[in-house]
């Protein structure tokens, strides 16, 4: 941020996995003067640094008003259903949570940050497709949607995603605010191993034993995003100097330095700085 000063940054989602990782992190930075911690109910606080809020996104308020008009920067985690299963219904309200925090924050005065937990699912569909390492850049035309077990793949999900970074480029080119949408990777709850990845999607269950199976495993795991990671590429957008990028708003692949993979993270690197330390090929035995 071209400000040097400690932000006072508000987290949405922030009862949730990804929520709950950030929110530790930046109550520990010495970059962060504040945490607004905003979920629809207020998530538990254990640092002086953080704030609880609840506020419901399904629609614009005043509380939330406050919020925006509060905070130097914002990081949007919330969703309806974070999952690729998540109906069209569930989408919608998604995406109008993205419109009615965007409004807000572009409408508080500023420059603002934005940094928007978009998803690899906006680009799911090159799943299918042999891809040369670092080949899969932001610039592809997109293909939302994953397989996850049917025969079609689940679109809505990625659809949100993929409209709520439109949505995004087109309120920064208004003014007000600047913006990073994020592709993230696979984050799992918890230690998030890649070795605990299977092809089934489901802990525990490593799915049939077959050669599409290794595949899709191979996928998911180029694709892995681990918690030191994962906080990195957060901070590193939520700080990043937007004078440099050819545009108000960007997207950006947050994958960690997974050898071979097809996500290109050379960009992200460039843009704002992104510095990846793991690697799943480093954690995991051929």
């Amino acid at each position: 941020m071209p400000d040097p000063s400690p932000l006072r940054i508000l987290v949405t989602g922030a009862g949730g996995n990804l929520g709950r990782k950030l929110v530790a992190h930046l109550a520990e930075a010495p970059w962060c003067a504040a945490v607004l911690a905003l979920d629809v109910e207020a998530p538990a606080a254990a640092h002086p640094k953080v704030r609880p809020l609840a506020i419901d996104l399904a629609r614009r308020s005043p509380g939330l008003d406050a919020a925006c008009a509060e905070a130097d920067a914002a990081v949007h985690l919330a969703a309806q259903r974070p999952y690729p299963d998540a109906t069209w219904a569930d989408a919608a309200a998604s995406f109008d949570m993205t419109l009615n925090l965007a409004l807000a924050l572009g409408d508080a005065g500023g420059p603002k940050r934005l940094v928007f937990a978009s998803s690899n699912h906006v680009m799911g569909g090159y799943a299918e497709a042999e891809l040369a390492p670092g080949t899969l850049t932001t610039a592809l035309p997109p293909r939302p949607g994953t397989r996850t077990g049917g025969v079609e793949p689940e679109r809505a999900y990625a659809a949100a995603k993929l409209m709520g970074e439109r949505l995004l480029a087109a309120r920064a080119e208004a003014g007000g605010l600047t913006a990073v949408s994020l592709r993230i990777g696979w984050c799992q709850p918890g230690d998030n191993r890649p070795g605990t990845m299977t092809a089934s999607g489901i802990p525990g269950d490593p799915g049939p034993d077959t050669p599409e199976a290794a595949r899709i495993l191979r996928w998911f795991r180029g694709m892995w995003l681990s918690n030191r990671d994962f906080l990195a590429a957060v901070s590193a957008a939520l700080r990043a100097d937007a004078s440099a990028w050819p545009a108000p708003a960007i997207a950006v692949n947050a994958m960690s330095a997974n050898a071979g993979m097809a996500w290109d993270i050379g960009a992200t690197r460039a843009l704002i700085g992104y510095a990846p330390q793991d690697d799943s090929s480093r954690e995991v035995a051929p």
